[in-house]
C-alpha cells in the first residue's frame, strides 16, 4: 500500500501574511505548518505541497511576476527558501540567518529578496534573485522589524529615481527607509521623521501607487500618512480600534488613493479620498476574527482576507461584498476520528477550542462547535445524530451532528482532563477516559455516571470498545494494557510492556490480536490470550496514534518523527511513508472505507492521505 498527499486543511494564522493571492488570478499560495501549499482557488482538491522547511514557516513573500515565491522559518534551521513556481521546485536555500525569520519582501522589478532576522538574529540580508549570492547584509533596524514593503527607486530631491533600491520596515515606534546600492553592497537606514507629538507603534506598511507616500498602520488604530518627499509624518487617520493588523493599497483612478485596512477588532475598513493626505474611511464589514492577512489579486478587484480564527474571504474591492473561501482549524490539533460509517465525514480536536466536522468531498467545514473559552476538546467521537468531545478541563460535551448545537454537557466529567471518548454501536452509552487512570461509563438518556473503572495508575491513553459493546480495552502511561467486561464492571486480563508507557492501541477483526506503541519505541502486538508479547518491532521514534486498516492488512502510525508511516502487518515491514507535517503527529485514522487517513499534529495541519494498493 503506498500513501500519497491529497490535501493540507490549515494555515499558519499565528503569523502575519502567510497567505496570498498568485497574480495569475487562478491560484492562492499560503504557508501550512512547515509547508508551502500553492491551491487553486475554485477547485479544492487541486493543491501542490512544497516541503523544504522543519519548522513553522513565519512569513511567505510571492514576486510581483508571480514566478518566484520566498518562505522564511523559525527555529534552529531559520532558512529562507526561494521557490520557482514556474517549475514547482526550490531555487535557492539561504542559510545565513539564526533562530526565525520575521520578514521578508521582493524589490519591485523582483530582481532582489529582502530578509529581516527576529530580535535573536538582529540581522538583514539583501540576497540576488538571479545569481543566488547576498548583495549586501546590516544589522536590524529597527528592532524588531515586523514589516518591510518594496518602494521602488530612492528619489532625489528633484523626484527623479536614482541607482538605489528603497524598503520601508517599520517596529516598535519606528520606521525607517532602507536604501540598497547593488553596485556597491552597501545597505543603509534612515529614520522617518515625527511632526507632531505623537507616539506611535506600527505594525505593517504600504506605499502609494506613485510611491510618493507611505501608509503606516498603528497599534492604536490609526493610519500614519508619510510624505516621501520629506520623509515626515503628515498625518494619522483613524481607522479602527485594536489596532491596524495589515495594509493594502488599491490603484484606482489617476490622483485618487484607496486603502484597505485589517484591524484587530475583526473589521476591514475601506479608506479613499482625493489624495493620501484626503483619505477618510468609506465602508466597513465585520468578520469572525482579527484579521492576519490581506492579499489583493492581480486586477484589483478582489482581496484575500484571512482571520485569526483560521476563515479566509474573498472580498470584492469595489462594495466588500464576499464569500467564504475557506475554514481552517486555528490551533495545534489532537484527535482525529470518523463519523462512524461514514467515510467522507471526519471530526477534528484543535486547540482554538473547536470541534469541526469535515466534509472530504470539498474539504469545507460543515459544522464547527465551540467547547469553550477557556478550555478546548482533546477527544471526540460521533454517530450519524451525535458528536461527543472530551475537553481538557474534565468536561463531556455533546453536539447535534446536522447543526452543531449544543444538546448536553456534564461537568468534572474527569479530574484532569479527558483524554479519550468512545461511543457504543448501539449509541446508547458513552465510555470515557481521565488523566487520573479512571473509565467511566455515561448512559446518554440520563446523562448518569453507570460505572467507574479504576486499576490504571496513570493517564489512559486510548479506550476501545469491542463490536458487541460488552467489552472494552485500554492503555495508560503506567505501561498496562488492560481489558474490560463492561456489564459486569471488572477486568478480564492485564498485559505490561517492560519500561515505556503505552500511547495507542489498535484492535484486529478477530477480537484477540491487539497492537500497542509507545514510549518504548516498539510495535508490540499481543494476543490477550497469552501472557508475553507475540511480536517487538523496533521503531525509529516515539509513536503517539496507530490506526488498522478496515480490511486488517495495513497499520498506519505517527509520532515525534513527523512522517505517516504504512506498515504491512505480516511482515511488519514499512510499505510507504509520507511526508507532510512539521511537529509532532498526534493522531492518525483510517476512513472507514480504507482509501483515506487523515493525520493531525501539534502544527495546526490535518493532512489527508489517499492510499493505493
Amino acid at each position: 500500500m503506498s500513501v500519497e498527499l491529497e490535501h493540507a486543511i490549515g494555515c499558519n494564522v499565528g503569523f502575519k501574511n502567510t497567505c496570498h493571492l498568485h497574480p495569475n488570478g487562478r491560484d492562492y499560495v499560503l504557508a501550512v505548518g512547515g509547508v508551502v501549499i500553492v491551491g487553486d482557488l475554485n477547485d479544492p482538491h487541486e493543491q501542490l505541497f512544497l516541503h523544504g522547511h522543519d519548522d513553522f514557516i513565519t512569513c511567505l513573500a510571492v514576486s510581483h511576476q508571480g514566478r518566484l515565491c520566498a518562505s522564511g522559518q523559525q527555529g534552529q534551521n531559520a532558512d529562507v527558501i526561494v521557490w520557482n513556481l514556474d517549475a514547482k521546485k526550490q531555487l535557492f536555500c539561504f542559510q545565513e540567518q539564526d533562530h526565525g525569520i520575521d520578514c521578508l519582501c521582493f524589490s519591485f522589478d523582483d530582481r532582489y529578496l529582502y530578509s529581516c532576522g527576529d530580535i535573536v538574529d538582529q540581522r538583514v540580508f539583501v540576497y540576488d534573485m538571479v545569481s543566488g549570492l547576498i548583495i549586501a547584509w546590516a544589522q536590524l533596524h529597527p528592532k524588531p522589524t515586523i514589516s518591510v514593503a518594496s518602494g521602488g527607486f530612492v528619489r532625489d530631491i528633484k523626484r527623479r529615481d536614482t541607482q538605489e533600491y528603497q524598503f520601508a520596515a517599520c517596529g516598535g515606534k519606528t520606521i525607517s527607509m532602507m536604501h540598497l546600492d547593488a553596485m556597491k553592497g552597501e545597505l543603509t537606514s534612515q529614520q522617518i521623521g515625527n511632526a507632531g507629538k505623537q507616539i506611535r507603534e506600527f505594525t505593517c506598511l504600504a506605499f502609494s501607487s506613485d510611491l510618493e507616500h507611505l501608509f503606516a498602520g498603528t497599534t492604536s488604530g490609526d493610519v500614519a500618512v508619510i510624505l516621501m518627499k520629506n520623509r515626515v509624518v503628515q498625518q494619522f487617520v483613524p481607522v479602527c480600534s485594536a489596532g491596524v493588523a495589515t495594509l493594502i493599497v488599491v490603484p484606482i483612478a489617476q490622483g485618487s488613493t484607496r486603502i484597505i485596512a485589517g484591524g484587530g477588532d475583526s473589521s476591514i475598513t475601506v479608506l479613499s479620498g482625493a489624495s493620501p493626505l484626503e483619505i477618510r474611511e468609506e465602508r466597513r464589514m465585520h468578520v469572525d476574527g482579527s484579521l492576519v492577512s490581506l492579499s489583493r489579486s492581480s486586477d484589483h478587484a478582489e482581496v484575500l482576507a484571512v482571520t485569526s480564527q483560521g476563515s479566509a474571504f474573498r472580498v470584492r474591492t469595489k462594495d466588500l461584498s464576499f464569500k467564504v473561501h475557506s475554514q481552517v482549524s486555528a490551533g495545534a490539533l489532537y484527535d482525529v476520528g470518523y463519523v462512524k460509517g461514514v467515510s467522507d465525514l471526519f471530526l477534528t480536536c484543535c486547540g482554538d477550542g473547536l470541534v469541526t466536522l469535515w466534509d472530504a468531498n470539498d474539504y469545507s467545514a460543515r459544522v464547527r462547535c465551540m467547547a469553550g473559552a477557556r478550555s478546548f476538546p482533546t477527544a471526540v467521537a460521533a454517530s450519524e445524530d451525535i458528536i461527543v468531545a472530551g475537553c481538557n478541563d474534565g468536561r463531556l460535551l455533546s453536539f447535534d451532528t446536522q447543526q452543531g448545537q449544543g444538546l448536553w454537557h456534564i461537568d468534572n466529567a474527569h479530574k484532569g482532563g479527558v483524554t479519550a471518548a468512545k461511543l457504543s454501536s448501539n449509541v446508547r452509552f458513552v465510555l470515557s477516559a481521565g488523566a487520573e487512570g479512571e473509565l467511566r461509563i455515561w448512559e446518554l438518556k440520563t446523562r448518569d455516571m453507570v460505572s467507574h473503572l479504576k486499576e490504571h495508575s496513570a493517564r489512559v491513553t486510548e479506550v476501545q470498545m469491542f463490536p458487541n459493546d460488552q467489552y472494552a480495552i485500554s492503555c495508560s502511561r503506567d505501561r498496562c494494557l488492560l481489558t474490560w467486561d463492561l456489564q459486569q464492571q471488572k477486568r478480564l486480563t492485564a498485559h505490561r510492556e517492560r519500561h515505556g508507557g503505552i500511547n495507542c492501541l489498535a484492535v484486529a477483526s478477530n477480537q484477540t490480536t491487539v497492537y500497542t506503541a509507545g514510549q518504548e519505541r516498539t510495535l508490540t502486538t499481543w494476543d490477550l490470550r497469552m501472557a508475553d508479547p507475540v511480536n517487538l518491532q523496533q521503531m525509529d521514534e516515539e509513536v503517539h496514534s496507530i490506526s488498522l486498516s478496515p480490511d486488517g492488512r495495513h497499520l498506519a502510525t505517527g509520532g515525534a518523527g513527523l512522517t505517516v508511516k504504512i506498515w504491512d502487518i505480516n511482515t511488519y515491514r514499512e510499505s510507504s511513508k509520507g511526508a507532510g507535517h512539521s511537529r509532532a503527529i498526534q493522531k492518525v485514522a483510517f476512513s472507514p472505507d480504507g482509501r483515506q487517513l487523515v493525520s493531525v499534529g501539534l502544527d495546526h495541519a490535518a493532512l489527508v492521505w489517499n492510499l493505493y494498493t
